[in-house]
């Protein structure tokens, strides 16, 4: 079923507006995200190597270990959370990060673990990367509430999920945020301004607070070069996947790029992350 898209009209952000934009979700990103490590821990043993994710965010941990670790760029994306049983106390979830920031007080996704083994390469690249995703796919299915199916557009590969626990606990199905469609007007704008615009399209579909596309890449924000953009009815997945090729051939930064999509009781965020610029390695 088609899911309607919300036309945006034919407003361009101010430089003013986008900054404040940026600075707040910036804001909000590093108050939910922040207290939590964001790679697994990689352990090695000749040509075997055991990846464990301990995390707020498990296939987050994966997918920003996997790109950055060993060069497998896959994106990740999370469920609407709208249970509570999903949802824990950010005192119990990380208490050493609590401790150091004793007045912070919230709710994130429960703490996960999920460990992944596999064999690598002499240059310690995975021996079979389709091998690698699916067993992802496997074990999320496994040990977590929700389910997942990995998208391949092209050069994209990406972790969605599908299904979320509604507020009575029960398992249904979902439509992942990235489904949506939306459309944006032809006009001249900084990439990031189509991320806002394209956020804003899902915010009015969904009453969540969607934002994008906060990230530094390299010591610079992303999505800085202007160009002239549409899109007429596309899947947001679709939309971010242009956003991002449109970046990397501007040459601002020469890297490949994959997006976390990071969820938690009412608002979203979609961080573009750079292969080169994380801190798993």
């Amino acid at each position: 079923m088609s899911i309607p898209s919300a036309p945006l009209g034919g407003r361009s952000l101010s430089l003013k507006t986008a900054v404040l934009r940026t600075f707040l979700a910036l804001a909000i990103v590093l108050n939910a995200a922040g207290q939590t490590t964001e790679c697994a821990k990689v352990t090695r043993s000749g040509d075997e190597v055991t990846m464990v994710a301990d995390s707020i965010r498990v296939v987050d941990s994966l997918a920003n270990t996997l790109a950055q670790t060993f060069g497998v760029v896959v994106s990740a994306e999370e469920p609407q959370y709208e249970f509570s049983g999903d949802l824990q106390d950010v005192r119990e979830a990380d208490p050493d990060w609590s401790a150091k920031h004793p007045k912070a007080h919230y709710f994130v996704p429960k703490r996960r673990h999920i460990e992944i083994r596999f064999s690598v390469l002499p240059d310690g690249s995975p021996s079979d990367v389709g091998f690698l995703l699916q067993q992802v796919l496997d074990k999320v299915k496994d040990q977590l509430p929700f389910s997942y199916r990995l998208d391949v557009d092209g050069d994209f590969a990406s972790f969605v999920p599908t299904t979320t626990r509604n507020a009575d606990g029960v398992v249904v199905s979902a439509t992942p945020l990235l489904d949506r469609r939306v459309t944006i007007p032809l006009g001249s704008r900084r990439i990031s301004e189509n991320g806002m615009l394209m956020a804003d399209s899902l915010s009015s579909q969904t009453g969540l607070r969607v934002d994008c596309c906060q990230s530094i890449v390299a010591g610079i924000p992303w999505g800085v070069p202007v160009v002239p953009f549409e899109a007429h009815d596309e899947t947001a997945r679709k939309v971010l996947e242009r956003l991002i090729l449109l970046n990397q051939q501007s040459n601002w930064v020469s890297s490949r790029n994959y997006w976390l999509l990071r969820c938690d009781s009412d608002w979203c965020s979609i961080n573009v992350e750079n292969v080169l610029g994380g801190g798993c390695r």
